[in-house]
């Protein structure tokens, strides 16, 4: 999925016809080219591999998460490392609009009848809905994504608490309150939707742990379109099995493809996506629009745009 195209490829050639663009999808061969390389276009690199790229420069990373470069390493060598945050924002916060409504409009309910072929009205009718206007949602991480996905709510009448590490920074438009990570298990409690959009760090790995679940509210709804790892899967299928949490819409998954075996897949209020929230049929148009945006800057010796924080990871 987050390899680049074969037709990006020919694209990036195209534009940069003075540049040497090397096309190799396989481990081995990569070994041996990323000798001679300045920069490095990839989803994921080994330690080993970085340990033989004695020309790298930089570094651009094909997805937002960085997990799979080797941060130390590159941070020790001081290379940059760039990726697409940002490219895909808005994309990805319509996808967690979509998983707000479709939850708090029965979807899934809706669907298991509809497979079942019963015309379920006035049971799904019976079922309370609580106004936009009368609901507040705390989105996890005030990044590209989680202020597309403010703006959205607050758009939609909603009230907005984000959370995020600075919280000195203005407000982003459609926020209410920003509080940091510190008061999340205080507001827990308080919120109708949790959405999460922050980075996956050794400070946020299930940032909704059990006893977070916990606090929630029994008719609270938990999107997640950020990384699998922030919530503690396994608690979350058996609240929502119990019915100790009132929804929740996933995009990510601490392990993907989700397995067979995931608790997940049965469990009920739950939408379940395939990690496609930033597509929208042309993924990597824009994507590659920016690295070239970038490759001018880098050409002409001008700060890169993106550059991730190797220390925090994000």
């Amino acid at each position: 999925m987050w390899s680049l195209p074969v037709s990006q490829v020919d694209r990036i050639r195209r534009a940069l016809p003075h540049v040497e663009v090397v096309d190799i999808r396989d481990y081995e061969a990569v070994q041996a080219a990323i000798v001679d390389a300045d920069v490095a276009l990839v989803p994921r690199m080994q330690a080993a591999t970085l340990a033989v790229a004695s020309r790298l420069r930089w570094v651009h990373s094909t997805a937002v998460g960085i997990g799979w470069l080797p941060l130390a390493d590159l941070a020790a060598r001081g290379i940059p490392v760039t990726n697409v945050r940002g490219v895909h924002a808005e994309i990805l916060a319509e996808h967690a609009m979509a998983l707000i409504l479709g939850l708090r409009r029965q979807f899934p309910a809706g669907d298991e009848r509809r497979r079942a072929r019963e015309w379920a009205q006035e049971e799904l009718a019976a079922i309370p809905v609580p106004r936009l206007s009368a609901t507040t949602v705390l989105v996890v991480g005030l990044g590209g994504i989680g202020t597309q996905v403010a703006r959205f709510a607050g758009g939609m009448g909603m009230r907005v608490i984000g959370v995020r590490r600075d919280v000195t920074r203005p407000s982003p438009p459609g926020v209410d309150r920003v509080v940091p990570m510190t008061a999340l298990r205080e507001l827990l409690p308080q919120m109708d939707i949790v959405v999460l959009a922050l980075p996956h760090t050794s400070e946020t790995g299930q940032v909704l742990d059990a006893d977070a679940l916990a606090l929630l509210k029994p008719t609270a709804l938990v999107i997640n379109v950020a990384r699998g790892s922030l919530i503690d899967e396994a608690a979350l299928a058996d609240a929502l099995h119990t019915g100790r949490v009132g929804g929740a819409g996933l995009d990510v998954f601490a392990t993907e493809p989700l397995p067979e075996s995931s608790p997940l897949w049965s469990t009920p209020r739950t939408i379940i996506t395939p990690h496609t929230g930033a597509c929208d049929g042309d993924y990597w148009t824009p994507a590659v629009d920016f690295f070239l945006k970038n490759w001018a800057r880098f050409e002409a010796g001008t700060p890169l745009e993106n550059v991730v924080d190797l220390d925090r990871g994000y």
